[in-house]
């Protein structure tokens, strides 16, 4: 046991006073206090239930351990807060366990928090290559020190000045960097790295070679976040009112530019409140009408989330044809099909329009009906589009996006069915441009078959009047940047438009 330095100790018996609370998991809180003008923060484990005393057994104190693994990033002389002690068997709002405290680091900021605000912004990253070198260079300084890191994510380096520190020394391990240390930093870095910068990384700390085609940890993290989109955790929760039970949307660690609700923190209140009298509204046919048919509704909603008018559509598929009510045993209703394909594509990081809620009625375990439920994106569809609104880049931009996105999709193993012109929405962003936002993703199967959502696109382009044969040939560009079918893609595809003319 480390004792504190003298006055801190007296300091901690008052902390809920003049401390604050930064992060609360239950396993473990974190606390940020301030004395004698130096800032700390405190890291604190209780000692609850026998499932803790039985890992405690085993593995010791957490707060020791990360007290001495800290120590070890020290010796090895790579930066990192300092600890300044650890104590043992401490209480804390009456409870009890074990602490470690560690010296803050002030002013800084952790780098993922860095990258997302600036995405919110619309913002370039500046001194993009050095933030990557740096990177690179700590992992590289923490290898040389025979220690490797299990939590390798950008909310674990820490920039202050144009210097980083690595955060979280209870992820801190012996033996040097694995291979799934690079995997976790890798699978971090993909919403903003770009291809140069992950091969400048694997030529840097990678064994040599070629890099994997595969990254193992992101289809383990992917399926992890697949299992909490129907359960009750910080990012969704149950609800279940009036015959009717499902999931909802609460927040997410890193909110979109284009979606105004991945941007808000939606409570059990709002959606407490808001259900019942959205549910009435539908039964009393209140709702303006989209589209009304044999497969279903889609009707549109103004909600009050989080102190905010949201925008939303509602769909309320049907069963046109008898198969429906056999097909469905098994894969679940369409809303949820629906439900669990937005949040997988949206996991890939592709843009559809946001998910927020999947209610579900059922009789005896079979769903008699099902309501799901998404945010407006604003602007028109591609089929509805008048092309020549649009600046020349803009328009030539936002036809390869929509090609790159079909590729992609293919690339993960995907195709898209139904990747018709109606089917996009173009969200116009006043600093990125004209962007293509998937919102029917109904039609996104679970195999791979090539060229079949381009070719369904292009063929429906047709329906709109301002739709060139240059367009076509930025669509695949998109679709194949470095294939020659492209352009003889794009050509067969413009003559037929001509004829059509």
């Amino acid at each position: 046991m480390s004792t504190a330095p003298a006055g801190l100790e007296e300091a901690l018996r008052t902390l809920p006073a003049h401390g604050t609370l930064v992060k609360d998991r239950g396993y473990r809180q974190v606390w940020r206090f301030e004395h004698g003008g130096q800032a700390y923060y405190l890291k604190f484990y209780p000692k609850e239930g026998p499932r803790d005393r039985f890992r405690r057994f085993f593995r010791g104190s957490p707060a020791m351990a990360e007290f001495t693994r800290l120590q070890m990033l020290q010796r090895g002389d790579v930066p990192a807060p300092r600890a300044v002690a650890v104590m043992l068997g401490f209480t804390l709002q009456g409870r009890k366990g074990d602490i470690v405290i560690i010296r803050a680091i002030e002013p800084s900021v952790q780098l993922d928090q860095l990258l997302n605000e600036l995405e919110l912004k619309g913002e370039d990253v500046p001194n993009h290559h050095q933030l990557v070198q740096k990177v690179c260079e700590l992992v590289a300084r923490l290898g040389k020190a025979k220690l490797g890191h299990e939590d390798l994510h950008l909310g674990n380096f820490l920039l202050k000045d144009g210097e980083f520190f690595l955060l979280d020394g209870y992820a801190v391990k012996p033996g040097g960097l694995k291979m799934r240390d690079l995997f976790m930093l890798a699978n971090s870095v993909s919403r903003y790295a770009s291809t140069s910068d992950v091969m400048h990384g694997w030529e840097m700390l990678g064994p040599g070679g070629p890099p994997p085609n595969k990254n193992p940890i992101t289809a383990f993290l992917r399926q992890r976040f697949m299992q909490s989109i129907t359960r009750n955790n910080r990012y969704f929760g149950r609800l279940n009112s009036e015959g009717w039970s499902g999931v909802f949307y609460r927040q997410t660690k890193y909110p979109h530019r284009w979606s105004q609700l991945s941007q808000l923190k939606i409570t059990d209140e709002d959606w407490q409140r808001e259900w019942p009298v959205l549910w009435a509204k539908m039964q009393a046919d209140q709702l303006p009408i989209l589209k009304r048919s044999p497969s279903g509704d889609v009707l549109e909603a103004t909600l009050n989330l989080a102190g905010k008018n949201v925008d939303v559509i509602i769909k309320r598929p049907k069963k046109k044809y008898w198969y429906r009510y056999v097909n469905e045993i098994g894969r679940g209703s369409r809303a949820m099909r629906a439900w669990r394909k937005s949040w997988n594509l949206l996991s890939r990081g592709f843009s559809v329009a946001w998910p927020i809620m999947v209610m579900e009625k059922r009789t005896l375990g079979y769903v008699t009906d099902a309501i799901f439920i998404c945010e407006k994106v604003p602007g028109l569809t591609l089929e509805r589009q008048p092309l020549e609104q649009l600046e020349t880049k803009e328009r030539e931009s936002l036809m390869f996006r929509a090609g790159r996105i079909l590729r992609l999709i293919e690339q993960q193993g995907h195709s898209h069915f139904d990747a018709k012109a109606s089917n996009w929405i173009i969200y116009r962003d006043d600093k990125r441009g004209a962007m293509p936002i998937m919102i029917d993703v109904d039609g996104v199967r679970y195999r791979r078959w090539v060229g079949l959502g381009i070719d369904r696109l292009l063929r429906a382009m047709q329906g709109n009047p301002s739709y060139t044969p240059e367009d076509s040939l930025w669509l695949c560009r998109g679709y194949a940047p470095r294939s020659r079918e492209a352009r003889a893609t794009s050509e067969q595809n413009a003559s037929t438009t001509e004829s059509r003319a």
